[in-house]
């Protein structure tokens, strides 16, 4: 009977044994099942990305180019602010997601000895209940912590994409200013360039001391090339100038290396006093030849425009109230009168949703006619 007693005794604790060995091992699988099929994320289409990014670029037609680039810059530096918080924030969640990973492994290390340890002695319930229970914790912080950055990583990678779309915004504007700005500059270069050569007539009062021996036409001989005559030429041209310029420049300040000059000078009147004080009035012509680069010193511009070569392009058609598009810019109904760099452009004529299309490369004068 005593016998009985110790083997069923014995078989009630390879029960215990194996039930709690199965019980671990069924934890354990479904542990890992669970942190597999959680870590799947739910990816979010790009197309929605997109969507939000086209709503963020509403197309401001009132408002002028400079407006719409300085609202586009704004919109990126908040989208930049935006960008760099989502960063920070993912990698503290990551830094999260690392501890508990770590904090998993070890658990798993210490079931790990325990259960090998339950092999070879008895071992504490409780210990090993304590075990799996810190597992289970684990395995959920790891799974919240994986899924917070999953989170993250889809909210910054939608993040990236707003700020290119951004930035890819902010260029066009950027470059559409500056083609502009370059095309009225090329304009105004045209314009002042044409008013720039020029021959100036003066009269200057001039009064000197000469010796009592020379003769009044020895005196003047030797002052006839004062040294403030360049000074006067400056001043003269720049008066004329500024008067003629007054629509393309505020304000006028011309320099002596931007041109160069050749003069005559003559006496009209002149007279000496007993002591060789001359008093004298000097006529002076003065032909001036602008350098290559005036036209951009004046305006303030770079030299590039002016070393570029520029010519006539004319749009014309047969129809009224069409609309013209040179290299995808708008420039309005023919006929339409340009002044633009050689270059390869692509002229777009439409009239009644008819579109008519022709490149060119403009290399001399041209006039383009179309026909409906």
């Amino acid at each position: 009977m005593d016998a009985e007693v110790s083997i069923c005794s014995k078989g009630v604790r390879s029960w215990v044994a194996g039930g709690a060995l199965a019980a671990l091992l069924l934890t354990l699988l479904t542990g890992y099942s669970q942190a597999e099929s959680a870590g799947e994320p739910v990816r979010t289409a790009m197309t929605s990305s997109a969507e939000s990014g086209d709503r963020m670029a509403v197309a401001a037609v009132e408002l002028s180019r400079e407006e719409q680039l300085t609202r586009k810059q704004g919109e990126l530096d908040v989208i930049r602010r935006e960008k760099q918080q989502l960063e920070d924030k993912l990698r503290s969640e990551k830094s999260t997601q690392d501890a508990a990973v770590l904090q998993l492994a070890n658990t798993k290390t210490l079931i790990r000895q325990e259960v090998e340890d339950f092999f070879k002695q008895p071992s504490s319930q409780e210990r090993l209940d304590g075990l799996l229970a810190d597992y289970q914790r684990g395995a959920e912080a790891e799974l919240t912590a994986r899924q917070r950055v999953q989170t993250v990583e889809e909210e910054l990678g939608r993040q990236h994409l707003k700020f290119s779309q951004a930035t890819r915004e902010v260029e066009r504007l950027t470059a559409l200013l500056a083609s502009e700005a370059r095309e009225r500059n090329g304009k105004k270069i045209q314009a002042i360039a044409r008013r720039l050569e020029r021959t100036i007539h003066f009269t200057e009062s001039v009064s000197f001391r000469c010796s009592t021996s020379k003769s009044m036409a020895a005196c003047l001989a030797e002052h006839r090339n004062d040294s403030r005559l360049s000074q006067w030429v400056l001043e003269r041209y720049q008066r004329v100038l500024a008067e003629e310029l007054r629509d393309e420049v505020d304000s006028l300040q011309l320099d002596p290396n931007w041109y160069a000059y050749r003069t005559k000078a003559d006496f009209s009147e002149a007279s000496m006093n007993l002591d060789g004080t001359v008093t004298a009035e000097v006529a002076i012509e003065a032909a001036i030849t602008p350098k290559k680069l005036m036209p951009c010193a004046i305006l303030g511009v770079t030299y590039d425009l002016c070393d570029a070569k520029s010519y006539s392009l004319i749009v014309r058609s047969n129809k009224f109230n069409d609309q013209v598009r040179i290299n995808d810019q708008p420039h309005g109904a023919t006929p339409v009168s340009l002044i633009l760099e050689g270059g390869v452009y692509n002229i777009q004529v439409t009239s009644n949703g008819v579109t008519q299309s022709r490149k060119l490369s403009l290399n001399d004068d041209r006039v383009v006619n179309f026909r409906f």
